[in-house]
């Protein structure tokens, strides 16, 4: 099936003139591009906070949706869970909604697949910055098993990624382990030189 009949797909707002700024008081979380390809899990707490004009709020996220970057290198796809606050899509991302037939938990491993990375290369406009549009984006072929199926593939697929933030978790823990033994050494070994 093609991605326009089992989800409906938006691009997040773009603020032409005046982008909302970083507000540690701000009404809502804002989550951007930075967010989806950086190198750590994406946690919806860690995101900036911003003030938003209450006109903006009807395009908030909302559980199940699916992100995914429409510029750049990178086309990594991430769920919405739900979060304690609103979080406001910023910027150049496509939100896919899908539909009752489709999990979204699936549909983000669908998506990050090597497979699917590599079908949707062929679909990305541009010379120097690379795009992928709305439209080519509602095109793609999605294989849509049972929600029996699909729900199994999704839940192998978060074990994995629980797996990988405990890695990331170790592997943060043990560079500042490192970084405070290197200190102990060097302050003592300043003292002696």
């Amino acid at each position: 099936m093609i991605l326009s009949e089992i989800a409906q797909v938006s691009t997040a707002m773009i603020f032409r003139d005046q982008a909302p700024k970083e507000d540690p008081h701000g009404s809502v979380r804002a989550l951007a591009i930075r967010d989806l390809v950086a190198s750590k899990p994406l946690q919806w707490q860690d995101l900036p906070r911003i003030a938003l004009d209450e006109k903006y709020l009807q395009h908030c996220l909302r559980p199940g949706d699916v992100v995914i970057p429409s510029r750049g290198d990178y086309y990594k796809a991430w769920i919405f869970e739900g979060a304690g606050e609103l979080v406001f899509p910023l910027g150049q991302l496509n939100i896919i909604r899908p539909s009752e037939c489709l999990d979204p938990r699936y549909l983000v491993w669908y998506l990050n697949r090597r497979a699917t990375q590599d079908k949707m290369s062929l679909m990305l406009t541009g010379t120097s910055i690379k795009a992928l549009t709305k439209t080519a984006l509602l095109t793609l072929e999605v294989e849509v098993p049972s929600l029996v199926r699909q729900r199994q593939i999704a839940e192998l697929n978060q074990t994995t990624q629980r797996i990988m933030a405990v890695r990331h978790r170790m592997n943060e823990l043990d560079r500042e382990e490192i970084a405070y033994l290197t200190n102990l050494v060097l302050q003592s070994g300043g003292a002696n030189a």
